[in-house]
């Protein structure tokens, strides 16, 4: 029988068994899918049934593509269930546009009812592998105080040989995950930052800086290869990897190999890594490539616990021209690429996945229309989360592709700025109720026309870069009609860098945008900083316990500068004179004969200001725009919220703040954030993951989020701690006891904390001296 005959038959077999499970809910009731099965035990030489499933994702593609060159595609699509399992991707999973479903037909690549089905690019080791240090030039290298601690896996003798290149932030170097925690390539300081004391030498011809450090505390090291640095080299909004040179460590002078981006400043700050004679710290690593051996100092005993090394560095699955295809509940980890790439096509979906432990992006979408991510959660990324472009600037035609309803969290951990939880480009894509937390620089950046950002609940970013905010863009007059609503900031502290952050930033220049309807809570500079631009809104917004509402920052470019010419290039980039450019941005087309510095028309009005400081800045704003009706309370218990202590800033209908602005609309409190139910089970959080303890300092608490968990041991090297003794797991914290935390010596030591459900979470404790001035370990 031929293939597309047999699979006819399973289209009805399906259907009788099935009941109609896997539909994508486009299907009539009276219709079902063909069920396709993919299993570890499979065999690529079965036909793809329950109990003859297939062995590779490749398999049941070619089915779809039989039953579609056969005539027999099904009415209500094809759903390709994958049972339970870790699958591991030696290779990118390609779909083709062959490969599409239809509107009505939708082809499903999903997880078995109640399995979890892993794809990793990564390998496990098992504890035996890792084994005593024994070279006596290798322990000769390795800290005293380490000293018995470090293990070490030979990879070269399990065949692994691609250790990619260490500085890349596309296809990034290897990775260690221990019970899903990123490792760290043993650094100095262990913590924080070291800084530049002065810059002795510039870039000629190619070369990189020589420049002097600051600190002491950097042990003698044997060998430079492979040695890196990252910093903030010229300002805290931009990190580059420097590989060096040479290093002189009595005169404290280093020769890069190569320039950064922004020019060497002194007082910058920087760090060592991959050295192994700094391995002195707990869940550090080396990676000695020219040996092949990995060298790791455990933060418990790896014996029953789960180490793995990420190593396939491509897409795990591309998309080229493909249309209605979903990838649903799936989990995708353990990866130094992208977990998804999608090139053109429409109505792509990837549902309810966990995407995780990655170097690259989680998804990345170009072009098509109608593509996007739902109900994911996304964390431990490298780079960003969701990448959307798409888009016609000529015609202005929205892509309509998306990013709703995610949880991305724990993002940019190796390309530290301009890598976003949701990055926007092109036209008219979307970025709505997501919950995203916990990253060094942006939440949300966009580029281009027509972008709605709304319903985000943002928090815990711009954590270590300044002259940055949560939702960011900048330096264009043509990039107009985005929007940025009702959406609700809170808890973006303020640094101690020289250049403030903010909740809303536009940048050089940038214009056109609506702000309204969001609401700002404990901001620690800035809930709005605007640069210079014209025909801002800011309407209808709240700002509540936060250091500035409103800055406006004067920018002064000259004519001939470089930054001058990058703002005025964007107008030969998309046709602003055009009929349907003038249609819908009316004022655009005049601009250059309207004194285009000048930060005109910009609106401020019917803003609610709550023991916050005051619109500040640049006057000329206030002189050639609309400030109004801008009102202020003494305490967030004035204006009329729900709950305020208990943070619900819903407004009451009978809410002062009404009586104080008539014309002010209500805000959708209540709907900002996360809307889709069903997302993976979220894992506990410890609001730090490391801290500097004071040798004979008293109880030390930790915030602990349990995200619904509960909390079931914490460990240390030599085992379980006990509660009530050594700790006290006070529900949103845990108080570690002065009597246990006395018995640890100066140094650095780690705790493990294990949940009922999900990753285990890692704390290290840097204990110092009761001063210590030095930023090293």
């Amino acid at each position: 029988m031929r293939l597309w005959n047999r699979l006819a038959v399973l289209a009805v077999a399906g259907a009788l068994a099935c009941g109609g499970w896997g539909s994508a809910g486009q299907a009539q009731e009276n219709r079902t899918p063909v069920q396709l099965y993919v299993a570890k035990d499979g065999s690529d030489a079965n036909d793809g049934s329950l109990n003859r499933p297939f062995a590779t994702l490749e398999r049941a593609r070619d089915a779809v593509r039989a039953l579609k060159s056969g005539g027999a595609y099904p009415e209500a699509g094809v759903s390709v269930n994958i049972r339970g399992g870790e699958y591991r991707f030696t290779k990118t999973f390609q779909l083709e546009e062959q490969d599409s479903g239809t509107a009505q037909a939708p082809v499903v690549y999903q997880a078995y009812p109640g399995e979890k089905v892993t794809f990793t690019g990564g390998d496990k080791l098992d504890a035996s592998l890792f084994q005593p240090v024994t070279e006596p030039a290798v322990l000769a290298r390795l800290p005293k105080e380490a000293g018995g601690k470090i293990v070490q896996v030979d990879l070269q003798a399990l065949g692994i040989t691609d250790y990619g290149v260490l500085g890349m932030n596309t296809a990034v170097a290897p990775e260690l995950f221990f019970n899903g925690n990123v490792m760290t390539l043993a650094r100095w300081p262990n913590s924080g930052f070291t800084t530049i004391d002065q810059v002795v030498k510039t870039p000629e011809g190619g070369s990189g800086y020589t420049f002097t450090y600051k600190g002491d505390g950097l042990r003698p090291w044997s060998s430079i290869e492979d040695t890196w640095m990252l910093g903030y080299w010229g300002n805290d909004w931009a990190t580059n990897d420097l590989e060096i040179r040479s290093i002189d460590q009595d005169r404290k002078t280093i020769e890069t190999s190569k320039a950064s981006s922004y020019a060497m400043k002194a007082g910058q700050r920087f760090y060592f890594y991959n050295i192994l004679e700094e391995l002195d710290a707990p869940g550090e690593w080396v990676l000695d490539r020219k040996a092949g051996k990995l060298y790791f100092y455990p933060p418990v005993p790896v014996q029953g616990n789960a180490v793995q090394l990420s190593l396939f560095d491509k897409n795990m699955i591309a998309l080229n021209n493909v249309s209605h295809v979903v990838f649903s509940g799936l989990t995708m980890e353990v990866h130094r690429g992208n977990a998804i790439d999608i090139n053109g096509g429409e109505n792509n979906a990837i549902r309810y996945c966990e995407i995780s432990k990655m170097g690259g992006y989680a998804v990345k979408i170009n072009g098509g229309r109608s593509n996007g991510v739902y109900g994911s959660r996304i964390y431990s990324m490298g780079n960003g989360g969701v990448l959307l472009n798409g888009g016609d600037f000529n015609t202005l035609t929205a892509a309509g592709n998306y990013a709703d309803s995610n949880e991305i969290s724990n993002y940019a951990r190796v390309k530290l700025t301009y890598t976003s939880a949701v990055e926007l480009n092109g036209v008219g894509n979307r970025a709505t109720h997501n919950k995203i937390h916990n990253a060094p620089h942006l939440a949300i950046q966009f580029r281009g026309n027509d972008h709605v950002m709304e319903y985000n609940e943002i928090y815990d970013v711009v954590k270590e870069t300044a002259d940055a905010s949560a939702i960011y863009s900048g330096r264009s007059f043509v990039w107009r009609g985005n929007v940025i609503r009702y959406n609700y900031f809170h808890d973006i502290v303020a640094n101690d860098l020289r250049v403030s952050t903010a909740a809303i930033y536009l940048d050089d220049y940038m214009s056109g945008v609506e702000m309204r309807g969001n609401v700002f809570y404990r901001i620690g500079k800035q809930a709005f900083k605007l640069a210079n631009g014209r025909e801002n809104i800011v309407e209808n917004n709240i700002v509540i316990d936060s250091g500035t509402a409103i800055a406006f920052m004067n920018r002064n470019y000259k004519p001939g500068e470089k930054n001058y010419n990058s703002l005025m290039s964007k107008f030969d980039q998309v046709p602003y004179q055009s009929e349907i450019w003038h249609e819908r941005y009316p004022t655009l087309s005049g601009i250059l004969g309207d004194e285009p510095l000048l930060p005109k028309y910009n609106v401020v009005r019917n803003n609610a200001i709550v023991s916050s400081g005051p619109i500040t800045g640049d006057n000329r704003n206030m002189e050639l725009g609309t400030v109004e009706n801008n009102v202020t309370f003494a305490d967030k218990s004035e204006p009329g919220f729900a709950d305020p202590a208990n943070l619900n800033f819903e407004l009451r209908d009978d809410a002062a703040l009404f009586g104080k602005l008539p014309k002010f609309q209500k805000i959708p409190f209540a709907d900002i954030g996360l809307k889709a139910t069903g997302l993976p089970q979220a894992h506990s959080e410890l609001a730090v993951m490391s801290m500097n303890y004071p040798q004979n300092g008293g109880d030390s608490s930790v915030g602990l989020r349990l995200n619904g968990n509960t909390l079931v041991s914490v460990s240390d090297a030599d085992g379980w701690l006990t509660e009530g003794t050594d700790y006290v797991n006070q529900g949103t914290s845990i108080l570690l006891k002065q009597d246990y935390l006395a018995k640890w010596p100066q140094g650095s030591h780690a705790l493990q904390f294990a949940f009922s459900a999900g990753n285990s979470v890692l704390l290290t404790v840097h204990v110092k001296p009761s001063a210590d001035p030095q930023p090293g370990a």
